[in-house]
């Protein structure tokens, strides 16, 4: 049958082994039994931290090195004391923060679990000693544990027993990988995620707007009805619409802002779920950040505002507000774990089999073991990906010039590929007093960081040379392509004037845009076109 020859094909090896015994009746209750082993027993105590509150933050922080516990009684006092690690702990929520510009290691932690609160202070950002290596203890590592965290694994880098190649009983459990399995957004989803959140935005300032103008409004009228000299039938009136705006203001500020009418118009405005016709996709999903996820499964509001302290403080800086921070990485951790009690129950519900969970712990611990030659591995990956990349890129640059010279000839009709791009020429259009085409037109918008010195004017030959250097560095070209400049002169505008505070002379000008036009004449000379967009002169106010 279709000319194949059964005798020229090469015989496979006898590759047969024994199957493991069946666990169950069929296949479908040997997995689950499998994975339940497999997952167990972090599955259930995800499912017990996942059902228990938090005790109460502490209200003051210890300013210790390493680990302090604090304790809530049920009477409502508390105490602390200092501790070695976390060992006594089987479910934990974990955050850590660090200061990038220094180095990477955690320079505070808190941890809650469902008895205690924890904080851990580097001894490096107390000054208690130079050396900045310094890993989070959490204890015993045979001791079956959870650690919970929103983007976990980063926290997971700066734990000590994690840095043990005989592997730990600790199990990582992302909130933001839940929440991505359950109602997390796609790439090409973004865009239209982040401008709907804009407007949404936009429309809540004028809702608050509105509310604040009534409240004005109010207050304008009580004054009003203050005045004796005011008619008793206007004063009436005016009493009646007071008495009227005040009774709205309640049911306003309990209103949600109304949307913008581009949020309401177009295909988009479907929404994804039949129960909750009045919602709109973009409103049961969201993007990634702790900020965005609480707001989205818990509807709390988490100013990230404090973060960039981190990034950009010195340690002393960070060390006389620490209170602060602690407080700020404490509430992280309950935050999380809010989320956590929200998307485990449906993850759990859209992905019922302890196999997937299975998947998810064994993701979580995973660890790539290295030695000295790593950052050189690196160094050599970068290298040899950016000497591909430049190697594509120049014989992409030839095949595009051999494509160019089929257009006369039009060879590129017989290649199977050229052929089915479109090759209709633009129509030439004539420049103005130049008597030039357009071959093609660059806009270029990015301002110009170049002060000239000069009034042009008076320096207009001086005004060209710069310029002339300045797009030679823009396009490198050889000075030869710049030997004539077209519309150049910026005439009409240099009679703009402004009041704007400047530390440079009065005869200072400053580009701001431009637009650069590549011009070609009728016997092949090639030109530069510059006009420019803004040109205003700099005074500097007395």
């Amino acid at each position: 049958m279709h000319g194949l020859d059964p005798s020229q094909g090469s015989v496979l090896p006898d590759t047969s082994f024994t199957l493991p015994r069946l666990q169950g009746d069929n296949l479908d209750e040997h997995f689950y039994r499998i994975g339940t082993a497999a997952a167990e027993p972090w599955l259930s105590l995800s499912k017990e931290f996942a059902g228990t509150d938090l005790p109460p933050r502490p209200d003051n922080w210890e300013i210790q090195s390493g680990w302090t516990k604090y304790y809530h009684q049920e009477d409502g006092s508390s105490y602390f004391e200092h501790v070695e690690s976390l060992e006594e702990e089987e479910m934990l929520c974990f955050d850590v923060e660090t200061m990038p510009k220094y180095h990477p290691f955690a320079v505070m932690a808190t941890a809650a679990s469902k008895n205690a609160w924890y904080a851990w202070i580097s001894p490096w950002l107390l000054g208690q000693s130079t050396e900045t290596r310094h890993l989070i203890p959490i204890g015993n590592p045979s001791v079956p544990r959870i650690i919970v965290g929103h983007n976990v694994s980063y926290d997971r880098g700066r734990i000590l027993e994690e840095f043990n190649l005989n592997g730990t009983q600790n199990r990582f459990i992302d909130t933001m990988a839940l929440h991505i399995a359950v109602k997390g957004i796609s790439s090409h989803q973004r865009p239209a995620w982040m401008k709907y959140r804009k407007n949404k935005e936009i429309a809540a300032q004028r809702h608050e707007e509105a509310i604040l103008a009534i409240e004005g409004f109010v207050q304008r009228l009580g004054e009003a009805l203050c005045d004796r000299e005011i008619a008793p039938e206007d004063a009436e009136r005016l009493r009646a619409l007071r008495v009227q705006m005040e009774e709205s203001l309640p049911q306003l500020r309990d209103a949600l802002p109304p949307p913008l009418p581009s949020l309401v118009s177009g295909d988009n405005a479907d929404s994804l779920d039949d129960s909750e016709p009045s919602k709109r996709w973009e409103d049961l999903t969201s993007v990634n950040s702790l900020a965005d996820v609480a707001k989205l499964h818990c509807n709390i509001d988490v100013d990230k505002e404090i973060r960039n302290d981190f990034m950009t403080s010195i340690p002393s800086e960070i060390r006389d507000s620490i209170h602060t921070y602690l407080d700020y990485c404490a509430n992280d951790v309950f935050v999380t774990h809010s989320i956590f009690s929200k998307v485990l129950p449906a993850f759990l519900d859209r992905c019922p089999s302890p196999v997937t969970f299975a998947g998810v712990l064994t993701m979580g611990s995973s660890f790539l073991t290295v030695n000295e030659s790593w950052d050189a591995y690196l160094r050599d990956a970068e290298r040899t990906y950016k000497n591909l990349d430049l190697s594509i890129k120049n014989r992409l640059l030839e095949l595009a010039e051999q494509a160019k010279t089929l257009a006369d000839t039009e060879e590129w009709k017989n290649d199977p590929w050229l052929s089915q791009l479109d090759w209709t020429p633009k129509a030439p259009r004539k420049i103005k007093g130049v008597g030039a085409e357009v071959s093609s037109v660059v806009f270029w918008h990015e301002p110009l960081k170049l002060i000239l010195s000069y009034r042009y004017y008076r320096w207009r030959k001086r005004y060209n040379l710069l310029y002339r250097h300045y797009l030679r560095r823009l396009f490198r070209l050889p000075h030869r392509h710049l030997c004539g400049i077209v519309d150049f002169s910026p005439t009409g505008l240099c009679k703009q004037q402004t009041s704007t505070r400047s530390s440079h002379s009065s005869s200072s000008f400053l580009l701001t845009g431009t637009r650069c036009s590549i011009i070609r004449l009728m016997d092949g000379t090639t030109y530069v076109e510059v006009r420019l967009l803004v040109y205003q002169p700099l005074r500097q106010r007395q």
